[in-house]
């Protein structure tokens, strides 16, 4: 195959130890590169190096930030295929060629696979990041990989189709691409960076994972706006309009001091669960019968301290949560659903600790499932709002898994039609100040039954659907309190040199070489 012009860029700062043999390296690939070094706040020799090798040299007097060095080479860069590289790193030819060659096979972005699966590096807070994002995109194939990762290679048609200034914020660039049906997006080589990078401070380290995070925010406001809300991902069936409905009119008829709400389609646990809430100082057991033979329901009215909400068709999930909480006035709910089985020692600390001052009080997931195995969708979208939402803390915790306890005041601080979108309740309670935290742990996963029309691959997971379509509903609910990054505002970009060097046709400073 013939070989299309090349181009490779390279942002540098103060790289003058590696910039010389790179650059050499470079030029010694049989495929004759174009290499373009945007030399940026650099007080070292790095541009003079650079020029001396045998690269073309942008210099700039002030240091530009991340990835703005990068997006001003893409926009120089001749070559039909761009490859991106950082200035200290000195990566074999070998292991760039499958970058180039994706390209050359009809691959716009073409990505590095890193961070691998089963790697420390794979469960870091900006991969998790990074997987949210293209989980979020549809594009869960892709796993962590990210254009904020070098090395990655670039079509033609993919720089003009986006526009350089995109890749100022690589998720940005990345996020518009997967949404872009006419841009191929693909995995390609296979490089460890993280074994290349070289050590930083601490603080370094810090300033960059927060920026991460919010450029993944923001890649994800592009999703939003081009997909909606959801994404496109299903709401399964939810009446939403029969808690707006209750939350509009309904008047709860007596107040109680603990309620359990459970949505429940008659299973086989149901019996047991209510004989050990009864047991556990709950006062008023809410059931939300729905999807069943009103004969179901019947069997349980009459019992002491059981009311009974019947519904022929199915509610949707989370939908009888909310209701309940709307039909029952109470200082506590503790919401669960009817297949989990519960002792006591299940039920009583998440009710005690609404006496300490927490708010909501959630399942501790991470005690069940460890990081090593949060590697499925819905693990990882769980977490990464938890960061966005600054509670890494919390892990996997999450609104969406049962059981939970949550006081009386924070239902009607947060809505209780709210809960219909469990993580969208949760970011409503963090941001009005309220205590959420993870109180006790109980094991969902072993025993949540399966269900092969909700989560076997051959019927599209559709419950996996669900959960990131309102996870992703709960970062829009986000941006639009806090904007696209959310707490995590960009203050190390010179975005605005970028955008003013892009609107000039001459240079903005000095061109070397």
């Amino acid at each position: 195959m013939k070989h299309r012009r090349l181009s490779v860029v390279i942002a540098a700062h103060n790289e003058a130890r590696t910039i010389g043999p790179l650059v050499r390296r470079l030029l010694q690939w049989n495929r004759k590169p174009e290499v373009i070094v945007v030399a940026n706040g650099c007080r070292d020799g790095t541009a003079r190096i650079a020029k001396a090798t045998g690269a073309r040299v942008v210099r700039f007097t002030h240091q530009l930030g991340p990835d703005v060095g990068r997006a001003i080479g893409i926009g120089l860069a001749r070559g039909d295929i761009v490859l991106v590289l950082d200035a200290d790193m000195l990566i074999p030819l070998a292991q760039l060629e499958p970058f180039v060659r994706a390209v050359e096979r009809g691959v716009d972005v073409a990505l590095n696979r890193y961070p691998f699966p089963h790697t420390k590096q794979f469960h870091h807070q900006t991969a998790v990041a990074k997987h949210a994002l293209n989980i979020f995109a549809n594009r869960a194939d892709l796993r962590a990989a990210s254009l904020t990762a070098v090395p990655h290679a670039l079509s033609r048609k993919a720089i003009e189709t986006l526009g350089p200034m995109a890749f100022c914020v690589p998720p940005v660039a990345q996020a518009r691409a997967m949404c872009t049906s006419g841009l191929k997006v693909a995995l390609a080589g296979r490089v460890h960076v993280g074994k290349l990078n070289r050590v930083r401070s601490a603080l370094h380290l810090k300033a960059y994972r927060e920026l991460i995070l919010g450029d993944c925010l923001e890649g994800m406001a592009v999703i939003i706006r081009e997909r909606g809300i959801r994404a496109g991902f299903t709401d399964l069936g939810r009446r939403r309009e029969l808690g707006d409905r209750l939350a509009s009119t309904a008047v709860a008829p007596t107040r109680v001091r603990v309620a359990s709400v459970i949505p429940t389609q008659g299973e086989r646990h149901l019996p047991e669960l209510v004989g050990t809430l009864g047991a556990s100082n709950v006062d008023c057991i809410q059931l939300i019968c729905n999807g069943v033979d009103e004969s179901m329901a019947k069997a349980y009215e009459g019992m002491p301290n059981v009311l009974v909400d019947y519904h022929r068709q199915r509610v949707g999930h989370d939908v009888g949560r909310a209701m309940g909480c709307l039909q029952v006035e109470a200082d506590k709910y503790f919401i669960t659903d009817a297949d989990i089985v519960l002792q006591q020692g299940d039920i009583l600390p998440f009710l005690n600790a609404l006496d300490t001052g927490v708010d909501v009080a959630l399942n501790r997931l991470d005690d069940i499932l460890p990081k090593a195995r949060q590697t499925d969708p819905p693990s990882i979208v769980k977490r990464f709002l938890n960061l966005a939402l600054g509670r890494s803390d919390l892990g996997v915790s999450s609104l969406t898994a049962v059981p939970h306890a949550i006081r009386g005041d924070a239902v009607r601080t947060i809505g209780a039609d709210a809960l219909m979108v469990p993580p969208l309740a949760e970011v409503k309670a963090v941001l009005a100040g309220l205590c959420v935290q993870a109180v006790h742990a109980v094991d969902v996963v072993k025993t949540n039954a399966y269900r092969p029309h909700l989560h076997h691959t051959s019927a599209g997971k559709p419950l996996q659907q669900l959960i990131i379509g309102d996870y992703m509903e709960a970062i829009a609910y986000l941006q639009r309190r806090l904007g696209s990054r959310g707490n995590f505002p960009d203050t190390l970009r010179r975005r605005d040199v970028a955008e003013k060097y892009m609107q000039r046709k001459g240079w903005l400073q000095q061109e070397m070489g």
